[in-house]
């Protein structure tokens, strides 16, 4: 693992031209460290909806049932 100290030397290294994205990706950090995770029942909620609502996920639904290997 990185050290403070070290980090800080690495980020002094980065060229000016980089500095928006270094400041962005601070931000995204801060941002999902202070985001409240979410339950195992809401992470599914969501799941379902999108399942429900886009066929791409559902293509092979039609399968269900079927053999998917020969049986001898």
């Amino acid at each position: 693992m990185i050290d403070r100290a070290h980090l800080i030397q690495e980020i002094d290294t980065i060229p000016p031209v980089y500095y928006r994205e270094v400041a962005d990706f601070i931000v995204y950090i801060k941002e999902r460290q202070e985001r409240k995770p979410l339950s195992l029942e809401q992470a599914a909620q969501m799941a379902l909806e999108d399942y429900c609502s886009d066929s791409e996920l559902t293509v092979f639904t039609e399968l269900d049932g079927e053999d998917f290997y020969e049986t001898r």
